[in-house]
This record gives structure tokens, C-alpha cells and sequence, in this order.
């Protein structure tokens, strides 16, 4: 058994060359795209529509915390005229008013910041995912292989433009996001 494992491995390898030959030689041409995604985001219509939507929510919110500001100033002033006046049980009653105002508004301030920080996640990944969709299907449309993203670390050292399908891909993505045409 162990003289046949040397010709057993000298054909396994001999094989593995033959196959690797032919692999090589083959000559499939693929299609590689490039595309910006930084530009892609941006432009995406999806995106500038959430960020219109993100927008709104937070002028709202800042409204509301506008208004609990304005509250504070209000009670903030009655006690100054409270401790003009000399009204101790009126200035006690509004000091009270005030620190829990002033809790509510910390709190809302800071629950603002953390729901932002949430919609804007969940936001920007939505907008990516859909995005990833519409590549998928422009690339399958349009015949291409792959398609790299270059992001804001440029990791494409150098693309031809003429594989630089970003604009193309922005177009399909707007008429998809749209309903199509």
C-alpha cells in the first residue's frame, strides 16, 4: 500500500495542474462596475425624502423643547418676583415647579438626543439597504459580475471612469424608489 501512495500523489497533483491549466486558460470576460456611494447616498432620492422626514421629526422636538425652555424662563422669572415680593410660600412653590421642570426639561433633552441618534441609524441603514436592492437588480439587468463601492476611504486605488457606473446606477435607483417607469 505505501509504494502505491507516491504515484497516487504524483496523479492527484498532475490532475490538480491539468485543471488549474484549463481554469486559466478559460477565457470567461466578466463586468465590474464602480460606483461612489458617498455620491449614491446622497443623491439617492430615498435618502434626501428620509432626511426630510428626520428633518421634520426634529424641528418638531425642538419645539417642544423650545417650549418646556420657555416655561423654565417663565417660572424662573415669578421666582425672582417671588423673592422681590417677599412671598416665601409662593417662592417655595415655584422653586419646586421649577427644579421639576428643569429635570423634565434635561430629560427630554437628552431623550431627544438619543431617539436622533436612533432615527438617523435606522434612517441612513434603510436607505443602504434599499440601495443594495436596486445594485442587485441594475446589476443583474445590466450584466455586470460586481460591482465595488468605493466609500469615503477610497478603496478602489484606481478605476478606469468608464466602469464608474454611479450615474447610471442613481438614475435606476430614482426611477425604482419612484415606482419605475
Amino acid at each position: 500500500m505505501m509504494k502505491y501512495t507516491g504515484h497516487i500523489s504524483l496523479t492527484l497533483v498532475l490532475i490538480l495542474m491539468a485543471y488549474l491549466l484549463v481554469e486559466k486558460n478559460k477565457t470567461t470576460n466578466y463586468r465590474i462596475g464602480i460606483i461612489q456611494m458617498e455620491q449614491l447616498v446622497y443623491d439617492y432620492q430615498g435618502m434626501k425624502d428620509a432626511t426630510e422626514q428626520y428633518n421634520s421629526k426634529m424641528d418638531v422636538w425642538s419645539n417642544e423643547a423650545d417650549s418646556l425652555e420657555n416655561q423654565l424662563k417663565n417660572v424662573y422669572n415669578q421666582i425672582r418676583m417671588d423673592s422681590i415680593n417677599g412671598d416665601q410660600l409662593k417662592l417655595v412653590k415655584d422653586q419646586q415647579r421649577f427644579y421639576l421642570l428643569q429635570r423634565s426639561y434635561y430629560e427630554f433633552k437628552q431623550n431627544i438626543s438619543e431617539k436622533a441618534q436612533e432615527k438617523d441609524e435606522k434612517m441612513t441603514i434603510g436607505v443602504i439597504n434599499q440601495l443594495k436592492e436596486h445594485m442587485g437588480a441594475y446589476a443583474k439587468q445590466e450584466g455586470f459580475n460586481i460591482i465595488i463601492s468605493n466609500t469615503q476611504l477610497q478603496n478602489v486605488g484606481y478605476a478606469d471612469e468608464a466602469i464608474d457606473v454611479t450615474k447610471e446606477l442613481l438614475k435606476y435607483a430614482n426611477i425604482e424608489y419612484q415606482g419605475g417607469e
